[in-house]
């Protein structure tokens, strides 16, 4: 059985990581010829959009041998607004290497690409890769890794410098030991060390190369076959699907085998709740999937043609510490003439497919297709994507605009009445709306069974969640309880129909009795810059209103932590480069949710029409 691992490229744009895979690919495929970004002809970026602008959007998968080990590579997105395809990448891979370009700054994509390793509990292997150009500063990308992201560096080329030795005996009570009673201690027990402390997060191998020269791919070659997983081919089937692409109008579903193995034509598990029995699957070899009899532990594997399928699906067991996905804060929206419009519907589903956080919706009234996403870059891909899939004539897409929610402030009752005028319905109920320290909205009854059967119940509250999923002012309703205090039903004639249908009458009217307020994230952000630049980042985020919570400094370095409207973060973002000259690193993240400070966006629109609706009810 050959061992397999799942590493994982990662990098901030332009620092070299489709080059890298490129070289660790040739290096061990003799009649391959390396490609380059520039002519267009990588292996792993075969989107046209990924070869025209030389950036990677998609997760790609290559395999290569390397002493007696399989390592499937996994070249995912380096861009943050991604984060979709590298998070859900990053359950599936083993370790990572953090390709860092020797030249120039230690860019702040890097830095945040290294907290979400960091967070997720990934092994990480830094590759410095351009050290062949002239202007490489190796040394100073070094310092810098040392200083911002981790102090516990291993120079692979130098393992056996007295400072590595040091590092490494240290922090192993067993080697120490050996050290103080002068036993005296191999390189094989020193890479040994190395290795479980890497796989511990405990120590970080740095490695100096070249993607272009092949200086140092030896090195990470044999690093990686160097490393021993923990065997669960003997455990519990889990296969988790990580990855879903369309071919030819085929969708394609990608799978890793955690734990387990699984053989052609048996029958298994999905989702905890129906048999699926597996005839025909493809396996990883080389920069292909090829059909298989039998899969691997750790292996990655692909199902050609799966349409009930979709991303997060499990086979046997679910994915244990299944890293969570934020959810998108801004959204687009889509204008399209009448011919073009299910065209358009039709390619939407696919991208949600593919990307579940790209969750577009059709507005009930207005019939307006919006699509939530993380900003401007992943709306550039979106819209040529779209284009390059049909050409679009009528075709126009929204700049950003931030997703506002609604939320209640106080207690409100809404009862319906049988005999009311605008009751149509053989049905009386009263719901009660109250704030939640959930988020969406909760129910739930204080009518029992025996009073009101389980079947008029389950249609008030599958009315509540279908039918009633935006506020007065059509902004999503979060954060809310709502609770079915009292209802009457009239025998033979009430059906649960009638139930369902009322609802929205009772909840609206609750609505109305109680303060309903439109919200905005509030995000919380942690600048770190040069020293030089915090008089300008407390005056801006001054201007802006922003509450400063805490200001460090640390060597040349400030780091400053406040929270503000989205609104205004985004403004602060806008203006950031020129702020810090592009050398800021800005973490965010959403906190909390405040009422607007745009008022314009309360239109009483369809609160008018609510009122009416309501009015006799008020008489």
């Amino acid at each position: 059985m050959k061992k397999i691992i799942n590493v994982g490229i990662v990098a901030h744009v332009d620092a070299g990581k489709t080059s890298l895979t490129e070289s660790l690919y040739s290096r061990t495929h003799e009649n391959y010829k390396q490609g380059s970004i520039k002519k267009g002809d990588t292996i792993t970026d075969t989107l046209d959009l990924e070869k025209e602008r030389g950036i990677t959007i998609k997760t790609a998968s290559v395999s290569l041998e390397w002493c007696q080990t399989k390592i499937n590579l996994v070249d995912m997105p380096g861009h943050i607004e991604f984060y979709g395809e590298v998070v859900r990448s990053l359950n599936v891979i083993d370790i990572a290497v953090l390709v860092v370009s020797s030249l120039g700054e230690l860019p702040t994509q890097t830095r945040r690409i290294f907290d979400t390793l960091q967070e997720a509990k990934i092994p990480t292997i830094f590759f410095l890769n351009k050290i062949d150009i002239e202007t490489a500063r190796p040394e100073y990308l070094i310092s810098e890794i040392k200083n911002k992201l981790t102090s516990h560096l291993v120079l692979v080329e130098s393992l056996f410098s007295q400072e590595s030795r040091d590092t490494l005996i240290e922090n192993s009570p067993y080697l120490l030991e050996k050290f103080m009673n002068d036993v005296l201690i191999s390189e094989i027990e020193l890479k040994n060390e190395l290795n479980q402390r890497t796989l511990m997060n405990e120590s970080y191998p740095l490695i100096l190369g070249s993607a272009v020269t092949g200086e140092g791919i030896d090195t990470l070659l044999n690093l990686l076959g160097s490393f021993d997983l923990v065997d669960k081919s003997k455990d519990n089937l889990s296969a988790y699907l990580y990855k879903i692409t369309f071919m030819n109008g085929q969708k394609q579903a990608y799978f890793r085998l955690l734990s387990g193995e699984i053989s052609k034509n048996q029958t298994y598990l999905l989702n905890n709740q129906e048999e699926k029995k597996l005839p025909r699957f493809l396996v990883l070899q080389d920069n292909q999937f090829v059909e298989a009899n039998s899969i691997q532990t750790g292996d990655i594997f692909m199902f050609p043609k799966c349409k009930e399928l979709k991303i997060q699906d499990f086979l046997g067991e679910p994915l244990t510490n299944e890293l969570s996905l934020p959810s998108p804060s801004l959204k687009i929206t889509f204008q399209v003439g009448e011919e073009e419009r299910m065209t358009l519907l039709d390619l939407l589903t696919e991208l949600s497919e593919e990307d579940p956080l790209l969750d577009f919706s059709i507005d009930k009234e207005t019939s307006e297709i919006s699509m939530k996403i993380f900003g401007r870059v992943q709306r550039e891909y979106l819209e040529e994507t779209i284009r390059r899939r049909y050409s679009f004539k009528t075709l126009k897409l929204s700049l950003p605009t931030i997703v506002y929610k609604e939320i209640i402030e106080e207690i409100g009752i809404g009862t319906i009445d049988v005999d009311e005028s605008l009751n149509p319905y053989w049905a009386t109920m009263t719901l009660k709306v109250e704030p939640s320290n959930l988020s969406g909205i909760q129910f739930d009854s204080l009518v029992t069974t025996g009073y009101l059967k389980q079947s008029f119940q389950n249609a008030i509250k599958d009315s509540v969640f279908s039918s009633t999923k935006t506020g007065l002012y059509d902004f999503e309703l979060t954060n809310v309880k709502v609770t079915l205090t009292d209802a009457e039903f009239f025998s033979p004639v009430s059906t649960p129909s009638e139930f369902r249908k009322l609802t929205p009458y009772a909840l609206y009217k609750a609505l109305l009795n109680s303060k309903t307020v439109i919200v905005e994230p509030v995000v919380e952000i942690d600048v770190s810059a040069n020293k030089d630049y915090l008089g300008k980042a407390i005056s801006e985020l001054g201007k802006l209103e922003g509450n400063v919570l805490n200001v460090s400094e640390v060597e040349d370095e400030f780091n400053l932590i406040a929270k503000l409207p989205q609104s205004l973060f985004l403004i602060f973002e806008e203006k950031s480069n020129e702020l810090f000259n592009g050398q800021a690193y800005i973490k965010n993240k959403i906190v909390s949710y405040q009422e607007v400070v745009d008022k314009s966006l309360y239109q009483q629109g369809k609160v008018d029409r609510i009122k009416s609706l309501l009015i006799k009810g008020k008489e």
